[in-house]
């Protein structure tokens, strides 16, 4: 019994081209959600200092107001 020598082949030569799209479409999602975790921390971390300069600001200030 003989066996073709096309037997487990891709038969649609386009086949290859489509999943490198599907690959780089799925790795462009994947930076995106990235960046957005990026963009969630800064976030985070500006608040976060804003918040401490918010609370030593108000500490000095008392320190000053019952100093006099």
């Amino acid at each position: 019994m003989a066996v073709s020598k096309t037997s487990g082949k891709t038969y649609d030569v386009a086949e290859y081209g489509k999943l490198d799209a599907f690959i780089k479409e799925q790795q462009d999602e994947m930076d995106k959600i990235d960046l957005e975790k990026s963009v969630q921390n800064k976030k985070i971390l500006q608040y976060g200092i804003v918040l401490t300069g918010v609370v030593l600001t108000l500490f000095l200030f008392n320190r000053l107001v019952n100093r006099k």
